[in-house]
């Protein structure tokens, strides 16, 4: 577009403007707009004079939608429980942290003294974990009975029987010992997670 044009196109959109605005301030409710013989745009509240041939545009106004006060939207409003500080609290967390750390070492702490416990308590025998065998005395026990002789050779030899641990005493007490050792593992890692959770 050439230099003069758009100074004639801005001259003319300023124009449009400033009708407007005196016009809303007149009450005027049209205006008229067409292109004159130079090409360019004339807006007016009459219309042009009877000679002009070209294309004349009626423009209708609503003044009162434009002179109408604005309503001012209203800003939504929130839910309180959207207003609630939603920051965490580091302290609270942590002092959440430790107490279950802590909780974790005692649980482990009971588990290894009930294991240990058990394992002390199980040494007595049981019905289904004895076994009887023949033992031989130079002299008989005097805390055994059933006893007899028997010659072996030149010498004799006192027999009696004598109760024995079977496998399912050896295998239970095998049980104990290993429920203790895990036990121990527990509370130790239970103790490393607590110190490395507090530090």
């Amino acid at each position: 577009m050439p230099k003069g044009a758009e100074r004639r196109f801005a001259r003319c959109a300023a124009l449009a403007a400033l009708l407007a605005v005196g016009l809303a301030h007149a009450d005027v409710r049209s205006f008229y707009r067409w292109t004159d013989a130079q090409g360019r745009i004339q807006y007016s509240d009459r219309p042009p004079p009877a000679s002009f041939k070209g294309e004349v545009t009626r423009v209708e106004v609503d003044t009162e939608s434009n002179t109408g006060a604005v309503e001012t939207p209203r800003a939504p409003r929130v839910a309180p429980d959207v207003l609630k500080d939603v920051t965490p609290d580091i302290g609270k967390q942590r002092r959440e942290k430790r107490a279950k750390l802590e909780e974790a070492v005692r649980k482990a702490e009971k588990n290894l003294a009930e294991a240990k416990a058990a394992l002390a308590q199980g040494g007595d025998l049981k019905e289904d974990e004895q076994g009887i065998i023949q033992r031989r005395y130079a002299k008989p026990p005097a805390d055994k009975a059933n006893c007899r002789v028997v010659a072996e050779g030149e010498r004799k030899v006192v027999i009696c029987p004598a109760v024995t641990p079977n496998e399912q005493y050896y295998e239970r007490q095998k049980n104990l010992e290993e429920a203790v050792r895990k036990a121990e593992e527990e509370l130790s890692d239970a103790q490393v997670a607590y110190r490395r959770g507090v530090d």
